[in-house]
């Protein structure tokens, strides 16, 4: 069966049909993306309490010579995969979440903790890429409000496109400060779906988005050998630091 999707704020900035037709069954979270372990890495389960005013993304400040930021976040199949118990915004403990559950959460944390002076944009991948907003957007309440109502729609689906997404948010010269997620190694460098699985090819792709040197952050979590290797090495490139998730 043909099936075709359109989303909004694609990579090349118009709606994309995407037909799936000649490719492998769609994106299910035992195929293509899927880590070698989803158990826990030992790290803290949950992030500690912090100040509302102190911006932060998994316990990690964000970077003190920025005003802004950008949060790079893999949405791909993998993400479905269940994660042990966390805790959500309402101070109840979430149970039978996912990946993508659990790092929403913590996402919607971090934006609720920015400063009205900040400025800050979302981009969401598979094997193509979504954006909140067209540009970042100022830190206001009302803003802020926006984005958790519009990541509440994004669900896990596809591939892994790691080094356009990254890319695509380098793209915005004057924002310094990347926070990049995933969960699995890179396969597709676009949304015409051409595969892609070679980490260097990711890693260079992001390296020479960075003409401005901005810092990227990255985070994993359930990440094999490899993945955790190419996260720590994108960080590196590109004047950033590494965290591996506790789940």
């Amino acid at each position: 069966m043909r099936i075709s999707r359109v989303t909004p704020w694609r990579a090349c900035g118009l709606a994309v049909v995407v037909s799936i037709a000649s490719i492998p069954p769609l994106a299910l979270a035992n195929d293509f993306d899927l880590p070698v372990s989803t158990v826990s890495s030992g790290g803290d389960a949950d992030p500690a309490p912090y100040e509302e005013d102190d911006p932060r993304f998994y316990d990690e400040a964000l970077p003190e010579q920025s005003d802004s930021v950008i949060y790079v976040v893999d949405r791909s199949a993998s993400m479905s995969l269940p994660v042990e118990p966390f805790l959500g915004l309402d101070g109840n403990v979430v149970q039978n979440g996912t990946r993508l559950d659990y790092v929403k959460t913590e996402l919607k944390r971090s934006i609720s903790a920015l400063p009205e002076d900040y400025t800050f944009n979302i981009v969401v991948y598979d094997e193509c890429v979504e954006q909140w907003r067209p540009e970042r957007q100022r830190a206001s309440a009302e803003n802020k409000a926006a984005a958790m109502g519009w990541l509440d729609t994004i669900v896990p689906w596809g591939w892994t496109n790691t080094g356009g997404a990254t890319a695509q948010a380098l793209g915005d010269r004057d924002n310094q400060v990347i926070l990049l997620l995933s969960d699995g190694a890179p396969n597709f460098l676009d949304c015409a779906q051409t595969y892609v699985a070679d980490f260097e090819t990711h890693r260079r792709v992001i390296r020479s988005a960075n003409s401005q040197q901005a810092i990227v952050n990255t985070f994993g979590l359930g990440l094999d050998p490899e993945t955790r290797s190419f996260l720590a090495e994108v960080a590196r490139d590109n004047d950033g630091t590494f965290r591996e998730i506790g789940q």
